[in-house]
């Protein structure tokens, strides 16, 4: 158990440091094109698409990782009535439907990534609109794998009296 747990705390700073690094970039890129739009009226032909782009991975890498800490947003306003062990009943049905809205968000978005493989189309020179667009399939399913993951632990708890 202790090498899965260190691989999976490998695998959440490497999260961190993707989401990071994503979110550097895509700072220092808008200074970047502000300023030579500013200073110079002009700017990168391709910073724009770039950016779009990077917007659509840090918001799925910020939603893997709010998967991971448990940290997405949530209605808690009929379980804050109910038992701790009706509570956790209800958070791992929640989480189970998560889970199965995240499996078909994945399995569509491969579809669309595929389509979009066939299509040949381009988000910016070099750069083909699949490859930009194939963060969606991965993320949904990282996410749907935790959510069943998170579903089945609380489920568990809840039957164990609400121990984990």
């Amino acid at each position: 158990m202790n090498v899965l747990h260190m691989l999976l705390k490998a695998l959440h700073r490497i999260e961190d440091g993707i989401l990071a690094l994503l979110l550097v970039v895509m700072i220092g890129l808008a200074v970047v094109q502000i300023g030579l739009r500013n200073l110079f009226d002009s700017g990168l032909l391709w910073a724009d698409s770039l950016l779009r782009v990077l917007v659509l991975w840090i918001a799925l890498m910020g939603a893997i990782v709010a998967s991971r800490e448990h940290q997405h947003i949530s209605m808690d306003l009929i379980t804050r009535f109910l038992s701790e062990k009706a509570a956790r009943y209800v958070g791992s049905l929640t989480d189970m439907f998560a889970a199965g809205v995240c499996f078909l968000l994945a399995w569509h978005s491969y579809d669309f990534v595929i389509i979009e493989r066939e299509s040949a189309s381009f988000t910016f020179p070099g750069a083909p609109s699949w490859l930009c667009e194939s963060i969606m399939p991965v993320a949904f399913a990282i996410m749907a794998l935790r959510y069943l993951a998170h579903g089945g632990l609380a489920f568990a708890g809840a039957r164990r009296g609400g121990q984990q």
